[in-house]
């Protein structure tokens, strides 16, 4: 993928600066240990000082060539749990592993079960403040309740869209399921653990729609982080022009970036969920909520778009905004919102209620208003 060759030289490098005795411990062709989110983690708590880098020593033990005893002091969790890369999870005082990694099936996708101390400056509410760990829930019945929907969903991408799956292998290495309230915090996926993807399973009724959503989702910010690493390469403009400023709409908050991003995630959602109903991966209840999700993004995309023309007019056009990489990149998401309107909006879509949505979508309420036809 473009780009990924450019981040695996800039944590090896990192690495080196840091540590550089473990380059001659593990296999510098290894490209999945230096992709490990946790890396990015911890390079990018560097300022605050809060680890020591005893940790970054840790977390690679385990990609060693030559077996070592394990060393385990920082890596402990409040539940007094380790997580180890590639080995597995530790209780304090145990020198065995009291439970292996595991990988989603027929994925190269880890799913982490237990929480980690450098998770601590990635749970952030939307105000930028640290979720307190008695507000969020990460623990063994959320993956038990969970894990068949979100193996299953990844399923279906992988039958439906084999070259998008393809993507979301190379770039995500991790994810995680939590639950919080959403006030605090959504599904997100972060640079500061660039290659995972956070999955907030805060609605009961969820199923494998809404995993087929979030991991088209979240795996789509993480695709584009890495597309867009050297940004210069793809934006003419400060891609952190806040909208707002320029284009005088009121109802926007964002920066052209963010505004970028959240097309390329309709683009990688409205995909997937579009895929899976042709592949007739849903039954009847998922098919209404699969087409009501569509909906509900093309509205959203309807709107950013317009915001997205505003804005780029304001710039005399899109020459003059996104490169030729850019643009190419805008061209191929334009096309898919073209075709996904004149398939779902205008005969289906359009008709539906979505009055009584809140930020993120919910089925419960949608099926209030816009029961399945029978």
């Amino acid at each position: 993928m473009t780009n990924k060759r450019d981040i695996i030289n800039t944590i090896k490098l990192l690495i080196y600066q840091e540590v550089p005795e473990i380059l001659e411990k593990i296999s510098f062709k290894d490209e999945n240990i230096f992709l490990n989110p946790l890396l990015f983690s911890y390079f990018n708590s560097k300022k605050s000082g809060c680890f020591d880098k005893e940790i970054l020593t840790e977390m690679l033990q385990g990609y060693y060539l030559k077996k070592e005893k394990l060393n385990i002091k920082h890596s402990f969790n409040k539940e007094n749990i380790a997580y180890i890369p590639k080995v597995g999870y530790f209780r304090k005082g145990k020198k065995k592993a009291f439970m292996p990694i595991e990988i989603i099936k027929d994925t190269s996708i880890e799913i982490i079960k237990y929480t980690h101390p450098l998770f601590a400056n990635i749970f952030e509410s939307t105000i930028k403040n640290k979720i307190d760990d008695n507000n969020f829930i990460l623990d063994e019945q959320l993956f038990n309740k969970n894990i068949e929907y979100l193996t299953n969903a990844f399923k279906y991408i992988k039958v439906s869209s084999e070259e998008h799956f393809n993507l979301i292998e190379q770039s995500c290495k991790k994810c995680i399921l939590f639950k919080t309230n959403p006030e605090n915090t959504n599904s997100f996926a972060t640079i500061k653990a660039h290659g995972m993807a956070f999955f907030n399973v805060y609605q009961k009724e969820y199923d494998e729609v809404f995993f087929v959503d979030d991991i088209a989702h979240q795996t789509g910010h993480i695709i584009l982080n890495t597309i867009l690493f050297e940004r210069k390469m793809y934006f003419l403009i400060d891609e952190n022009e806040n909208i707002a400023v320029i284009t005088k709409i009121k109802s926007e908050y964002r920066s052209f970036y963010i505004l970028f991003h959240a097309l390329y995630t309709y683009y990688t959602t409205l995909t997937c969920i579009d895929n899976c109903i042709d592949s007739k991966c849903f039954k009847e209840r998922q098919l209404h909520e699969a087409k009501a999700r569509i909906g509900f993004y093309l509205n959203k995309v309807i709107s950013d778009v317009y915001h997205f023309n505003q804005f780029i007019s304001f710039h005399n056009g899109i020459d003059f905004v996104l490169s030729d990489r850019g643009i190419e990149i805008y061209t191929t998401m334009e096309d898919k919102f073209v075709k996904m309107i004149s398939k779902w909006y205008h005969p289906i879509t359009k008709n539906y209620d979505y009055s009584n949505q809140p930020y993120n979508f919910t089925y419960k309420e949608f099926i209030k208003l816009n029961p399945i036809q029978k």
